[in-house]
């Protein structure tokens, strides 16, 4: 998800719009797309309902109490500067010694990553969004970056870029909206509910793969 002028887009912010237009019930919902950092920080903290794109993380995310039924497998991959790494290597433990772009608060390298990180074994530079950590790797600032394929083959092709090198995979995830966890209340079990039947919905009926399909240009 990211903005036109002030609009959300992208394939969640479509989803989440096809999805409220569905929505049986007298709710109010405001979408924003915001850096990834900001909504994390307004979920924790209480002035947001839900999360979107979450992956299960309950040990780093505990104040999110429910998941959403997952409308997407995202399959995340090491993207590199050409000539950097191998598809042989293992990830991340042959990466060590480069340095690596993240999306501020992105979990998504996993946590091994991050332990190597904090043993001084791998190096990490934090940009607010995808596109500025795809340009840092374009522009030789940073030697790798873990992200979402989709979201990534998106970014590369709208941006323009080259020398970038799918180097190979490294999770499967499940994205999903979080729910903070202190939302407890009748309106919440009603919204919750009824958002996972009308996802569900999309996913049969195909609308969720027509989404994709559009924002790839397939």
């Amino acid at each position: 998800m990211t903005k036109d002028g002030k609009q959300p887009t992208g394939i969640w912010a479509e989803v989440i719009t096809q999805a409220l237009s569905r929505i049986e019930g007298d709710y109010y919902v405001v979408l924003e797309a915001m850096p990834w950092s900001r909504a994390v920080n307004l979920v924790e903290s209480g002035q947001a309902h839900g999360l979107v794109g979450t992956y299960y993380k309950p040990d780093s995310r505990p104040w999110i109490g429910t998941y959403s039924s997952a409308p997407f497998t995202k399959n995340v991959a090491a993207y590199c500067r050409d000539g950097v790494a191998k598809a042989s290597w293992s990830y991340p433990q042959d990466f060590n010694g480069l340095t690596f772009g993240n999306n501020a608060s992105f979990g998504t390298p996993g946590q091994e990553f991050f332990d190597l990180v904090a043993n001084g074994l791998i190096s990490i530079q934090e940009a607010l969004t995808t596109d500025l950590n795809l340009k840092k790797l374009d522009g030789g600032r940073i030697d790798c970056h873990v992200q979402e394929q989709l979201t990534a083959k998106i970014a590369i092709t709208a941006l323009g870029l080259s020398g970038i090198t799918q180097v190979l995979d490294t999770s499967v995830e499940d994205s999903m909206i979080g729910y903070r966890a202190s939302w407890q209340d009748t309106e919440a079990e009603g919204f919750i509910i009824e958002m996972d039947r009308v996802l569900a919905e999309m996913m049969t009926d195909g609308t969720i793969n027509q989404i994709i399909a559009r924002a790839v240009g397939g």
